[in-house]
Protein backbone atom coordinates (compact mmCIF):
# COMPACT_ATOMS: atom_id res chain seq x y z
CA UNK A 1 0.00 0.00 0.00
CA UNK A 2 2.90 2.52 1.25
CA UNK A 3 4.51 1.79 -2.73
CA UNK A 4 1.77 2.07 -4.14
CA UNK A 5 0.79 5.49 -2.43
CA UNK A 6 4.67 6.89 -3.33
CA UNK A 7 3.90 5.89 -7.30
CA UNK A 8 0.52 7.29 -7.15
CA UNK A 9 1.53 10.51 -5.15
CA UNK A 10 4.09 11.48 -7.30
CA UNK A 11 2.16 11.27 -10.69
CA UNK A 12 -0.68 13.27 -9.38
CA UNK A 13 0.64 15.93 -8.28
CA UNK A 14 2.89 15.82 -11.71
CA UNK A 15 -0.59 15.56 -13.37
CA UNK A 16 -1.75 18.68 -11.64
CA UNK A 17 1.33 20.64 -12.42
CA UNK A 18 0.80 20.31 -16.02
CA UNK A 19 -2.76 20.98 -16.12
CA UNK A 20 -2.19 23.99 -14.17
CA UNK A 21 0.38 25.53 -17.16
CA UNK A 22 -0.44 28.68 -18.98
CA UNK A 23 1.51 30.33 -21.63
CA UNK A 24 2.12 34.02 -21.16
CA UNK A 25 1.99 36.99 -23.94
CA UNK A 26 3.17 40.05 -22.46
CA UNK A 27 2.42 43.15 -24.38
CA UNK A 28 4.22 46.23 -24.35
CA UNK A 29 3.20 50.06 -25.53
CA UNK A 30 6.06 51.89 -26.58
CA UNK A 31 4.08 54.49 -28.10
CA UNK A 32 1.76 57.51 -27.10
CA UNK A 33 -1.36 56.37 -28.18
CA UNK A 34 -3.97 54.45 -26.51
CA UNK A 35 -3.96 50.70 -27.59
CA UNK A 36 -7.56 48.71 -28.48
CA UNK A 37 -6.57 45.14 -28.95
CA UNK A 38 -8.52 42.14 -30.38
CA UNK A 39 -6.63 38.62 -30.00
CA UNK A 40 -7.61 36.72 -32.39
CA UNK A 41 -7.97 32.65 -32.32
CA UNK A 42 -7.03 30.97 -35.93
CA UNK A 43 -9.33 28.26 -36.54
CA UNK A 44 -8.23 26.53 -39.61
CA UNK A 45 -10.82 26.40 -42.67
CA UNK A 46 -13.70 27.63 -39.99
CA UNK A 47 -13.89 31.80 -39.11
CA UNK A 48 -11.03 33.52 -36.86
CA UNK A 49 -12.56 33.91 -33.42
CA UNK A 50 -12.44 36.70 -30.79
CA UNK A 51 -9.88 35.50 -28.01
CA UNK A 52 -9.72 38.23 -25.73
CA UNK A 53 -10.07 41.89 -25.86
CA UNK A 54 -7.50 44.45 -23.96
CA UNK A 55 -6.47 48.00 -23.39
CA UNK A 56 -3.17 48.93 -23.06
CA UNK A 57 -2.48 52.72 -21.89
CA UNK A 58 0.18 54.61 -23.58
CA UNK A 59 3.90 53.53 -22.84
CA UNK A 60 2.26 50.30 -20.86
CA UNK A 61 1.78 46.87 -20.42
CA UNK A 62 -0.57 44.16 -20.16
CA UNK A 63 -0.95 40.18 -20.05
CA UNK A 64 -2.86 37.67 -21.54
CA UNK A 65 -2.74 34.04 -20.13
CA UNK A 66 -3.70 30.68 -22.63
CA UNK A 67 -4.63 27.35 -21.71
CA UNK A 68 -4.07 25.39 -24.72
CA UNK A 69 -1.94 25.43 -27.63
CA UNK A 70 -3.19 27.50 -30.55
CA UNK A 71 -2.44 30.17 -33.34
CA UNK A 72 -3.12 33.60 -32.79
CA UNK A 73 -2.73 37.32 -34.59
CA UNK A 74 -3.38 40.70 -32.96
CA UNK A 75 -5.98 43.23 -34.08
CA UNK A 76 -5.31 46.47 -33.15
CA UNK A 77 -6.87 50.41 -32.88
CA UNK A 78 -4.35 52.67 -32.04
CA UNK A 79 -5.78 55.95 -30.81
CA UNK A 80 -4.62 59.93 -29.99
CA UNK A 81 -6.57 62.84 -29.21
CA UNK A 82 -6.83 65.08 -32.35
CA UNK A 83 -4.51 62.46 -34.57
CA UNK A 84 -6.38 59.74 -36.84
CA UNK A 85 -6.52 56.18 -35.59
CA UNK A 86 -4.36 53.97 -36.99
CA UNK A 87 -5.01 49.91 -37.56
CA UNK A 88 -3.01 47.04 -37.73
CA UNK A 89 -2.95 43.15 -38.21
CA UNK A 90 -0.23 41.27 -36.98
CA UNK A 91 1.26 38.12 -38.41
CA UNK A 92 0.29 34.96 -36.77
CA UNK A 93 2.14 33.37 -33.47
CA UNK A 94 2.12 30.18 -31.90
CA UNK A 95 1.18 29.36 -28.45
CA UNK A 96 2.38 25.88 -27.12
CA UNK A 97 0.83 24.42 -23.19
CA UNK A 98 2.02 21.13 -22.93
CA UNK A 99 3.58 18.68 -20.40
CA UNK A 100 7.05 19.95 -21.20
CA UNK A 101 6.71 23.50 -20.28
CA UNK A 102 4.67 27.04 -22.45
CA UNK A 103 5.59 29.72 -24.31
CA UNK A 104 6.10 32.91 -22.81
CA UNK A 105 5.89 35.79 -25.45
CA UNK A 106 6.71 39.53 -25.56
CA UNK A 107 4.91 41.67 -28.29
CA UNK A 108 6.18 45.13 -28.40
CA UNK A 109 3.89 47.90 -30.15
CA UNK A 110 5.95 51.07 -31.37
CA UNK A 111 4.53 53.65 -33.71
CA UNK A 112 6.92 56.80 -34.74
CA UNK A 113 4.65 60.31 -34.99
CA UNK A 114 5.21 62.16 -38.28
CA UNK A 115 2.75 63.83 -40.84
CA UNK A 116 2.22 60.06 -41.83
CA UNK A 117 1.88 57.58 -39.01
CA UNK A 118 4.60 54.80 -39.66
CA UNK A 119 3.52 51.55 -38.40
CA UNK A 120 6.57 49.42 -37.32
CA UNK A 121 5.08 45.43 -38.28
CA UNK A 122 1.82 44.68 -39.27
CA UNK A 123 -0.20 44.72 -41.82
CA UNK A 124 -2.17 48.01 -42.36
CA UNK A 125 -6.28 47.36 -41.96
CA UNK A 126 -9.63 49.27 -42.16
CA UNK A 127 -11.64 50.20 -39.43
CA UNK A 128 -14.55 48.39 -40.13
CA UNK A 129 -11.92 44.98 -40.36
CA UNK A 130 -10.43 45.74 -37.13
CA UNK A 131 -14.52 45.98 -35.64
CA UNK A 132 -15.15 42.68 -36.71
CA UNK A 133 -15.45 40.18 -34.49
Amino acid sequence: MKKTLFITLPLLLLTLAAIGQRAELHLVNNSARNLAIKIMQKNGLAADTLYSNLSILPNGRATEYFARTGYYYLKIEASLQGKESVYSKGNPFQVYVGTDGYSVLTITYSITENNVPNVLDGKRISKSEFERN
